[in-house]
């Protein structure tokens, strides 16, 4: 499938189920009510995961549910209906999923996770490896004495 079919069918989803499309400038947004999704343009495996998790935000199960729920019922829509499903974005899902069980365990214990035998955790699998960043520079700091008269 290419990065145009991918496209293409999110086009195509939006069209037949009279949903709105608005640019975003990173990641997604999706409003059920208004029937709207705000992504950005789908231009490979990443971006076509996205839409469709947006779309399964209007249009996916559990989405009347808790966060977490509403989370996995759009992934899980999403992986449905896809045309492909690559493991980059088996990464992204769990990726995605995975960032929101570390959302809920900072708010526990108001946000509860879902329950052991709830599909939100065979849709997360394995928790991902954290991201590797490049080491911060660490900038010598001058005396500003030192800078002004170079001693």
């Amino acid at each position: 499938m290419t990065p145009e079919d991918m496209r293409q069918h999110v086009a195509a989803i939006c069209r037949d189920e009279n949903i709105r499309v608005l640019p975003h400038s990173r990641g997604g947004r999706a409003s059920r009510t208004h029937r709207i999704i705000a992504i950005r343009p789908v231009k490979s495996a990443i971006t076509y995961a996205v839409a469709l998790h947006e779309l399964g935000h209007v249009l996916g199960p559990w989405q009347s549910q808790p966060r977490l729920y509403a989370e996995a019922g759009a992934w899980k829509w999403a992986r449905e209906v896809a045309g492909i499903w690559t493991p980059t974005m088996d990464v992204k899902m769990s990726r995605s999923l995975h960032s929101y069980v570390l959302w809920a365990e900072r708010r526990a214990p108001r946000v509860k996770l879902p329950e052991d035998d709830h599909e939100f955790w065979i849709l997360l699998g394995t928790p991902p490896e954290p991201r590797k960043r490049a080491p911060a520079k660490r900038r010598r700091r001058i005396g500003v004495l030192r800078m002004i008269f170079g001693r």
